[in-house]
């Protein structure tokens, strides 16, 4: 069991990371992406104190190595779930179960459903992970909707089960990594259509007939990660101390509200590691 189990990989979960690991904890990083999508996209930072003309891309290189070298242990996968238990919390990932003392939730900008239809259709067409619900589309026609670059492995990863996979990603990238039996589209993605089931998807381009839609965003809907988390004007509601309603669970960053900028995404991992380190101080 580590003491303090980060779910997300941006720059105030390895802010937080970075600041527990200085106190000794042992300290679990897990993160659906390799480097934050949004900060990689960062053409040029000029308003982050004492590093004017920055890259994004750079900045997110050097917050990995920097917690590397401090020793902490990142994991690329996604927490599906979070709940507590007597001794702790366990979080459910798309491969693994992991176990930690404290959380410290730095998830990004909070994801809703946000495409017509979408909400209607989870479970009956819609998922959130191919490798939970690939095995279902054997032989199906599906389509990956993708905010990130990583939503090209769910798409590979398809492409063996399923007798033709669409990729129409809402990202600037090369694509050079999919598999040539994915076919690649462009424009946006309009509407699912379906009632029982899906049947459908309209897209800036055309319509296709699908079984499957899998959507890959940063995150999944917080009040499906953590049941009874307290929100407050679509974010996580926290204090000064970046404690959220349930005990043993902080926050920081992009998902606890505006000001969606650097420097407070670092300041409130900052805050949120010596916060979870008191608790865990108060446990013993």
């Amino acid at each position: 069991m580590y003491d303090i189990l980060v779910v997300g990989s941006g720059p105030a979960g390895l802010s937080a990371a970075v600041n527990a690991r200085r106190r000794n904890k042992q300290v679990l990083v897990v993160g659906k992406e390799m480097h934050s999508n949004k900060l990689r996209q960062a053409h040029r930072i000029d308003n982050y104190l004492g590093l004017p003309q920055s890259k994004g891309l750079d900045l997110a290189m050097q917050y990995r190595e920097h917690a590397l070298n401090e020793g902490v242990e990142i994991r690329m996968d996604e927490i599906l779930n979070l709940w507590a238990e007597a001794d702790g919390f366990q979080g459910m990932g798309k491969s693994e179960l992991y176990q930690a003392k404290a959380v410290i939730l730095a998830v990004g900008t909070p994801q809703k459903a946000s495409i017509p239809g979408e909400e209607e259709l989870v479970g009956k067409g819609v998922s959130y992970c191919a490798t939970c619900d690939g095995m279902f589309y054997r032989g199906k026609r599906v389509l990956v909707y993708s905010e990130i670059v990583e939503g090209e492995k769910e798409a590979n990863f398809l492409a063996d089960l399923c007798a033709k996979v669409y990729y129409l990603p809402r990202y600037q990238g090369s694509y050079t990594e999919l598999d040539p039996r994915v076919e690649l589209l462009s424009g946006r993605l309009l509407r699912l259509h379906g009632t029982e089931e899906l049947t459908g998807v309209t897209t800036s381009a055309g319509e296709y007939e699908v079984e499957g839609v899998f959507i890959e965003r940063a995150g999944l809907p917080l009040d499906r990660l953590l049941p009874g988390l307290g929100m407050e004007n679509g974010a996580i509601k926290v204090d000064r101390q970046m404690a959220t309603n349930i005990p043993g669970v902080f926050a920081a960053g992009d998902c606890t509200g505006k000001p969606w900028q650097i420097a407070k995404a670092v300041g409130e991992g900052q805050v949120a590691a010596l916060s979870a380190v008191d608790y865990l101080a108060g446990r013993r």
